[in-house]
């Protein structure tokens, strides 16, 4: 199957058909605008509806010296509206500090 062959899909969202911006027409020559997702070039991602039925999710990666500060950042990011969590467990190590050097605290 190629391109050519899914051209004429329409993807929809939940509410309506997606738009495009009003301001197209500096992108109306752009070739990827109506690939098809999970076809090549891959430009949305492995799956059709990469991106358009879920958006990307927003991340701070962190983790503090105690399990106090580190829950009280978590719980005002998702208060705030963060979706998920990237935690650093240990992140003195992922940082390249050894566990027992002096800049390690907790």
């Amino acid at each position: 199957m190629s391109r050519k062959d899914l051209q004429h899909l329409k993807l929809k969202n939940t509410e309506k058909d997606l738009k495009r911006p009003e301001n197209t027409c500096e992108y109306k020559d752009l070739p990827h605008l109506n690939f098809a997702a999970g076809i090549p070039p891959y430009l949305r991602g492995p799956y059709s509806t990469m991106y358009v039925m879920r958006p990307w999710t927003i991340r701070q990666y962190a983790g503090f010296s105690t399990a106090e500060e580190s829950n009280a950042f978590y719980r005002r990011n998702l208060a705030a509206g963060q979706k998920g969590l990237s935690v650093a467990f240990d992140l003195p190590t992922h940082r390249g500090y050894d566990s027992d050097h002096e800049r390690v605290v907790g």
